[in-house]
């Protein structure tokens, strides 16, 4: 253990190539075989952190974590593979485009994770629906909208609001406790098709590269599948972003029925069920600054739905036809916390616009 603890303290004296802010400072704590990486740096500057078992050739490296620093330093990161041998850590800054000019967007750096769940995650789907863990590689890194579509960012370009948790929606009369909303346009946009929301970044589109605020090879879209449990998880791998469980209060999803991973959904007669949606930002974000990726509204993806690939994967978009579209995060009607896990998966008719679902865009080169 003398051996791996003065490698590893080892690693802050590799270089953040590129960086072109005050560079972070990278140290580690070793204890009973497990790492802790404790990462000083500048907020909001996003970063990949690998490591390598010897430095001898130039694909030893093994990615970790993508991280984004959001407030306080250090910033905490485990490696939470039982290290038995000696192991460098690096971590090199993901540079982020300065030619778009973004609100309320955050920059997703490309990175290597875990889709799916395993096998032991109680309740997990059936077959049908597949979690299926596998490998992805989101080679390409992209703007995502750091909360979802808001009723005033829909009606701003789209001209109308078809949203029904309006303003004196009262959540009591649903069965919830939320009372009334206020502040509609601060409220997530919902009741829309795919076809709707497709049409809003279309638009969206026209009118920011007319307006010179995204570069003309820019374009907004839906997340593909892949690309939206790789920006909900931020780096971890429970079934929460938040941990193993969901509780009450911590996001606007059917409190009565909770979640834990090792045992499965939990009563709670006391919890919290709204009944309406919640202005976005409600709730605490992920670790990479997003918020609502659990509860408030399940949200539309890019993709047809259909069993994974086998195997691992890069920028997968899904099959080329289908019937049903991808859902993803569920919301604050029926789910229980097990349905607000990071893998789950759901399906709807692109054209069914009589549900409470929304989205969040992403931003990326597509299309002039």
């Amino acid at each position: 253990m003398r051996g791996l603890r003065a490698i590893c303290l080892g690693v802050g004296l590799l270089a953040w190539a590129g960086y072109a802010q005050s560079p972070p400072t990278l140290s580690v704590q070793v204890s009973n075989k497990s790492v802790r990486l404790r990462i000083a740096g500048e907020v909001g500057s996003a970063c990949t952190i690998q490591w390598a078992s010897n430095l001898y050739g130039a694909n030893n490296w093994q990615f970790l974590t993508n991280l984004t620093p959001l407030s306080g330093s250090p910033y905490v990161v485990a490696d939470t593979n039982v290290v038995t041998a000696p192991r460098f850590y690096r971590a090199f800054a993901q540079p982020v485009p300065t030619n778009v000019v973004t609100t309320n967007m955050v920059w997703i750096p490309p990175g290597t994770f875990v889709m799916g769940s395993p096998t032991n995650e109680a309740e997990r789907q059936p077959n049908g629906w597949d979690e299926t863990q596998h490998t992805v590689t989101i080679s390409r890194g992209f703007w995502m909208g750091k909360y979802l579509v808001t009723q005033g960012d829909y009606v701003a370009v789209v001209g109308s609001n078809p949203s029904i948790c309006r303003n004196g929606t009262d959540g009591t009369n649903s069965g919830g406790t939320g009372g009334p909303i206020t502040n509609e346009l601060i409220h997530p946009v919902e009741h829309v098709s795919w076809y709707d929301v497709s049409n809003y970044c279309a638009l969206r589109t026209q009118q920011e590269r007319a307006g010179g605020l995204i570069p003309i090879n820019y374009a907004y879209r839906l997340p593909t599948e892949s690309e939206w449990e790789y920006a909900c998880r931020a780096g971890t791998t429970t079934a929460f972003y938040l941990g193993s469980g969901l509780h009450s209060g911590q996001a606007n999803f059917v409190g009565l029925y909770e979640y834990d991973a090792s045992v499965g959904t939990i009563d709670n007669p006391s919890g919290i069920w709204l009944g309406i949606t919640t202005a976005v930002g409600s709730y605490p974000a992920n670790p990479w600054g997003l918020y609502d990726m659990i509860g408030n509204l399940p949200e539309w993806c890019q993709d047809w739905f259909d069993v994974y690939p086998g195997g691992s994967v890069i920028d997968p978009q899904g099959p080329a036809s289908g019937s049903r579209r991808v859902l993803r995060g569920d919301g604050f009607w029926i789910p229980l916390g097990v349905n607000c896990r990071s893998a789950y998966r759901d399906r709807d008719d692109p054209s069914d616009g009589n549900d409470c679902i929304g989205f969040r865009v992403v931003l990326a080169p597509g299309q002039p």
